[in-house]
């Protein structure tokens, strides 16, 4: 088991070096850090949630509530599991990575909370909207990606953020069509 763990550790980091180290290059060293902003982060995903509700009548209150409720889940179960301190930050155990991103949050890197938010969105957008916003899951992809580069997380941490936050996606909207489906069979007639 040991032998497995130092193996995984071993992968983690390498590819962490590959990204960090070795894909380091000016035009990166500028729009990777934009992703650790909320304006880079969160502003797109604003302006996309509103736009989407405005122009799909047919699913606005699955996107009025849905968005919110598995962010706030996924978020909140990061930062749970985070608070375990599980895994320091790849800038803080390794001096010779490069470091683009915010100096908090030292001893909490697993998992990336960017990640998980990033594929719960992507998720619960392409459930309720379809497959053709399969770009959305490209743009979680780039996020997580930025995390590496900018030497906040290792791979296994935005990992393991998809893991989560597809899983929290996946788990509302069945949810949420379980309890619709109750609702509606259940419902008195007035």
């Amino acid at each position: 088991m040991n032998l497995l763990i130092e193996g995984i550790l071993k992968t983690d980091l390498y590819i962490l070096e590959f990204i960090n180290i070795k894909l380091s290059n000016p035009f990166f060293d500028f729009l990777m850090p934009i992703f650790d902003k909320p304006v880079g982060f969160i502003l797109p995903v604003l302006f996309f949630w509103i736009y989407s509700i405005y122009k799909n009548k047919p699913n606005r209150k699955l996107l009025i509530i849905l968005i919110p409720v598995v962010i706030g889940f996924t978020d909140q179960i990061g930062y749970r599991i985070k608070k375990l301190e599980l895994r320091i930050r790849p800038w803080v155990e390794h001096k010779h990575i490069n470091h683009l991103g915010g100096k908090g949050g030292k001893q909490y890197s697993f998992p990336s909370n960017h990640a998980a938010n990033s594929m719960a969105i992507a998720s619960i957008f392409i459930l309720i909207l379809g497959k053709k916003y399969w770009i959305l899951y490209l743009l979680a992809i780039i996020v997580g990606i930025s995390r590496v580069y900018i030497g906040v997380h290792y791979p296994s941490d935005i990992l393991v953020g998809f893991i989560l936050g597809g899983f929290v996606a996946r788990i509302v909207f069945q949810a949420t069509k379980i309890l619709h489906s109750n609702w509606v069979k259940y419902r008195p007639a007035f």
